[in-house]
């Protein structure tokens, strides 16, 4: 693999404790070629731009919360185009119940179709509750994706999440591969105890993920890991592990 990002709030406390800089320069010198943001604190656009171009790094997406895309979406698009970025994903929504979760399809294709028209790709990123809850007799997330315009709202699965569920993560991405313009590669320790691991260290084929969605054109690999301990370090051996496969 020869670029790889890294979902930002995987390194969330060593932000918190060193600031964007200094921690966007750790994490080009691991080998990761872009970031994905999950928040941005009060850094200017301006900023961010400066301490991304001063690292190497390409802005490849943000998590953007659901209320901020219905309310406050002008000012996301234009911090993150001044960033450079394509792609902006809505990283959880109401899905617990039928009007729910069209509720958020109609909100997700009027989001996405103001995204489009101006350059971004919108994207849904799921957690295990929405393949867990159904819907219609569904997966809520799949109901989402089947009521949803694929033109103006993409996927962007989540393995681990998958995984958690109890849905083979090989076949669900071989699903929705061709509305997939990013990923998230998070790998799971086992499956009886679905704990977050190192990159190298647990029971998802990243090596058959990226075969299965490399068939559907240019896909955005983004790493993440929600566990705790040591994130740097954490970070760096991962992106070891991920530059070999």
């Amino acid at each position: 693999m020869k670029e790889i990002s890294l979902q930002l709030y995987s390194i969330r406390d060593a932000i918190t404790e060193l600031g964007f800089e200094k921690v966007l320069d750790e994490v080009a010198k691991m080998g990761y070629t872009g970031v994905e943001f999950a928040g941005r604190g009060d850094v200017s656009a301006k900023d961010m731009k400066k301490y991304l171009d001063n690292a190497g790094l390409k802005a490849v997406s943000s998590h953007t919360g659901y209320a901020i895309l219905k309310d406050e979406l002008d000012a996301e698009m234009e911090y993150m185009g001044y960033l450079g970025a394509k792609y902006i994903t809505c990283p959880s929504a109401p899905m617990g119940t039928l009007s729910q979760v069209e509720e958020t399809a109609e909100v997700l294709n009027s989001v996405g179709k103001k995204m489009k028209e101006n350059g971004f790709t919108l994207s849904y990123h799921n957690h295990a509750p929405e393949l867990w809850l159904t819907v219609n007799g569904k997966r809520s997330l799949d109901y989402l994706y089947e009521i949803t315009d694929p033109e103006y709202v993409k996927a962007q699965l989540d393995v681990f999440h998958v995984l958690r569920a109890d849905v083979d993560p090989y076949e669900y991405v071989k699903q929705f591969a061709h509305r997939m313009p990013t990923i998230h590669l998070k790998q799971m320790l086992s499956c009886e105890s679905k704990e977050d691991a190192r990159a190298g260290d647990g029971v998802i084929d990243f090596r058959k993920i990226i075969d299965i969605t490399s068939k559907t054109g240019t896909v955005e690999y983004i790493y993440e890991d929600e566990g705790r301990g040591d994130q740097l370090e954490m970070a760096r051996v991962s992106a070891e592990f991920l530059l070999t496969i």
